[in-house]
């Protein structure tokens, strides 16, 4: 009894944790890591500086969040192989003047709660937006770059036969925030600040 009891309890929880799907919206062609590599022996020197626009948060939890979107940033930079991060402005070739727009509402929390409690029957979903925006100085140019793309993720029991084909929406996520960020990059690439001339 206690074994059909567990079995029945392991299930039931696997059944439900998985009654989510994500979908991207691809407003963003998929960049590869090889999309953004620079062979240049000589690096340049980049310095970017990120905000975060339209959080109402406190300013310490403002800089915490934009010192993220600096790391992503300059982890996507890291994977061309074409610069140094560099700690101040005067001493880069390129300066990045970066926003992340917090385009997300707080408010998608309540009717998840209500699918979780009805146990996914009511169906519920989110759209996780990714909006950045970067103004790019060197020496001989000015550019501005505006990336934006989205996921749904959908909470609903018939998406436990979706699951498989789509992924976890928490790893798409994830990967659609990378590729924003690897778009910025190949924008900036593609218009040649990346590399010394």
């Amino acid at each position: 009894m206690y074994k059909k009891v567990s079995l029945v309890s392991v299930l039931s929880a696997a059944l439900i944790s998985s009654g989510c799907a994500g979908f991207r919206e691809n407003n963003l062609k998929e960049v590869s890591k090889s999309d953004i590599q620079i062979t240049s022996d000589q690096k340049v020197k980049v310095f970017s500086r990120w905000e975060l626009v339209g959080d109402s948060s406190n300013e310490q939890m403002k800089a915490a969040v934009a010192a993220i979107h600096k790391k992503n940033f300059e982890t996507a930079l890291a994977e061309s192989n074409c610069c140094i991060t560099v700690e101040g402005p005067t001493e880069a070739d390129v300066v990045v003047d970066g926003k992340a727009y917090n385009d997300n509402t707080a408010a998608a929390v309540i009717p998840a709660i209500f699918t979780g409690l009805t146990l996914y029957v009511i169906p519920s979903w989110v759209t996780s937006h990714f909006h950045i925006a970067a103004d790019v100085k060197t020496q001989k140019s000015e550019n501005n770059y505006e990336l934006k793309d989205s996921m749904v993720m959908v909470q609903w029991l018939p998406m436990v036969f979706v699951l498989p084909f789509k992924g976890s929406p928490l790893k798409m996520e994830k990967e659609v925030g990378e590729n924003t960020y690897r778009s910025l990059v190949l924008k900036m690439k593609n218009s040649g600040v990346l590399e010394k001339s």
